[in-house]
């Protein structure tokens, strides 16, 4: 059987007069081969904030070379590839200079200022790529880790950024704890990467943190909630402690590398999973290239329908498809319009669920305050149970909280992506439909590329309470006086915490609903130009040939109908089940 890589280098090649449309294609499939050709087996290490994915990647590299914290560390994808000698690149989107370190020491810090939610927030330095070179005998078996944001944490472009990640990505480490345990967002997540990965690896992370009857607790947890998913049971759950096999191995204590578990894992990815390498990374690429192929087919065929057409009735098509253009951007703006009401109605209901959230914590803090002031209790010992009630409080309110919201965006983002999705469909069966052509549309919810993005993110609940101090001067004020300010204090400072909290969650949603619909608004936008502007460039290609160079028709046709046939025996077999690799 044909491999892959030339099924993907014959399709490369069988078009000729290649027109916009179809060059954009060409380069996304020529991107696909070279990587093939790489012939890397790339490893993502995906989940949630704070579950010790950059850890677990240093402690297999046996070197902390990747940045870590209780703040989300990893904004930006980081590509970790076998090198000679330990260095970091930083590559910037606009073109400056990029940031080369090879000093491995310094490379914590360094990442940390380019890849890290704190130093760059939402990506404001623009940073497009961050590779690091590391000595490993892991890596040496030709595989590629690739350290991912966390997702379902407050910022939306980092889970956003992590799935788009997957694209390049053959395999995954799927990193959970049992602080707290697999929680809902990543259930939903591991649901979108079983779709696009077809070998996922499952670590119970932090496991020093449990005793022996905790840890069986957590590993029967997560798999019970896993056997509940779609798609086939993994084959078992490695249970790792990342901090104590990071920190065995810098200090070569092998009993405690021993203890940590994570040999069960580099046993697998560098035994089995190494050697099923070139099918794994086949198995990808065989799912985009056949995407690609198609797409390709079908401009090729729109191309040779359009060169067969007499001259004045491929104008008159032409004419028509452009009539309709006018209806598309008529059902884009309308589809445009309902998204922006649909945005300001929950913007409307996050003002008024913030304005209940507010009005409860006042009403739990206006009691604990009462029941502190008939205790007498001292001010700092009521401060502190102040700031213990709210953190409960918080915790749990906010939970709620963002849960209801984010259904209830879900929802109506859903409905807008099934719109989005029959749109370009519509615009793509109306070419197919002009010209005669037979082809198979995608699913309206798949025909939306961001269909692998979430749209929504909820923020994880954060209690930020500061500010909770006794006055300098307090001491200064005669007793009575001082009583009547602690208490008026206590409920001014407690007011100040509440309003804190419930504007960082308010801010927190705005930003997510803002970015999620300006995002899905602009992809649209650009896939409906695409779709229309792949129709209009066949079609005034055609007529362009017609008339300046009529006596080379009947050569065109013929090319294109070579195209159509090479391509539809690639896609054939690209399709079938298990092509081999050269």
């Amino acid at each position: 059987m044909d491999s892959l890589d030339a099924l993907l280098s014959r399709a490369a090649t069988s078009v000729r007069n290649v027109n916009p449309a179809q060059r954009e294609i060409l380069e996304r499939l020529n991107k696909l081969k070279a990587r093939l050709e790489e012939g890397l087996l790339r490893v993502a290490v995906l989940g949630q904030f704070k579950r010790g994915k950059s850890t677990l990647v240093n402690a297999l590299l046996g070197t902390a070379v990747l940045p870590t914290g209780i703040t989300p560390i990893t904004a930006i994808p980081t590509f970790i590839r076998a090198a000679a000698q330990t260095s970091a690149r930083v590559s910037f989107a606009s073109g400056k200079e990029p940031i080369v370190c090879s000093v491995p020491e310094e490379i914590p810090r360094v990442l940390e200022r380019y890849v890290s939610e704190t130093e760059n927030p939402r990506n404001r330095l623009n940073v497009e790529r961050v590779e690091i070179g590391v000595h490993s005998e892991l890596l040496n078996q030709g595989i590629m880790l690739v350290d991912t944001p966390g997702v379902g944490s407050t910022f939306l472009h980092n889970t956003r950024t992590a799935e788009a990640t997957l694209s390049e990505c053959d395999a995954a480490i799927f990193v959970v704890s049992a602080d707290p345990p697999i929680t809902e967002a990543e259930i939903n997540y591991l649901g979108k990467v079983r779709g696009l990965l077809p070998k996922i690896l499952f670590v119970l992370n932090k496991i020093d943190l449990l005793d022996a009857r905790e840890r069986d607790v957590s590993l029967r947890f997560l798999a019970d909630v896993l056997a509940q998913q779609p798609g086939a049971l993994p084959d078992r759950i490695f249970c790792i402690s990342a901090r104590q096999a990071l920190r065995a191995r810098q200090e070569g204590d092998s009993k405690s590398l021993a203890e940590s578990g994570l040999a069960d894992l580099e046993q697998v990815l560098a035994g089995d999973l190494a050697r099923q390498k070139r099918g794994l990374v086949d198995a990808t690429g065989q799912l985009r290239a056949a995407a690609l192929i198609a797409e390709l087919l079908f401009q090729s065929e729109l191309e040779h329908k359009a060169l067969l057409l007499p001259e004045e009735d491929l104008k008159r098509k032409a004419d028509i498809f452009e009539q309709s253009v006018a209806r598309f951007e008529s059902e884009r703006q309308t589809l445009a319009d309902s998204m922006s009401l649909d945005r300001i109605r929950l913007l409307k209901e996050l003002d008024a669920d913030t304005d209940r959230l507010w009005n409860e914590a006042q009403s739990v803090i206006g009691r604990l305050i009462d029941a502190i002031e008939r205790r007498s209790k001292g001010e700092g010992g009521a401060r502190r149970e102040i700031a213990l009630a709210l953190s409960d409080h918080f915790e749990r309110a906010l939970g709620e909280f963002t849960r209801a919201f984010r259904e209830k965006s879900g929802e109506r983002l859903a409905i807008h992506q099934k719109r989005a999705g029959e749109l370009i469909n519509r615009v793509r069966r109306t070419a197919a439909d002009l010209m005669e052509i037979s082809v198979t549309l995608p699913q309206s919810e798949e025909a939306f590329e961001l269909k692998r993005e979430p749209y929504w993110v909820a923020p994880e609940p954060s209690v930020s309470l500061i500010g909770i101090s006794a006055g300098a001067l307090a001491h200064l004020l005669p007793k009575a006086v001082r009583e009547k300010h602690k208490r008026r204090r206590l409920r001014a400072d407690s007011e100040a915490a509440i309003l804190r909290n419930v504007a960082n969650l308010d801010w927190a949603i705005r930003q997510n609903v803002d970015d999620a619909f300006r995002r899905f608004e602009t992809s649209l936008d650009e896939q409906l130009s695409r779709a229309l502007e792949a129709t209009r460039q066949a079609l005034r290609i055609a007529v362009e040939r017609r008339s300046s160079r009529a006596e080379e028709t009947d050569t065109d046709i013929k090319d294109s109908a070579r195209s159509m046939a090479a391509l539809s025996a690639i896609l054939a077999k690209v399709q079938r089940a298990g092509p081999t690799s050269a």
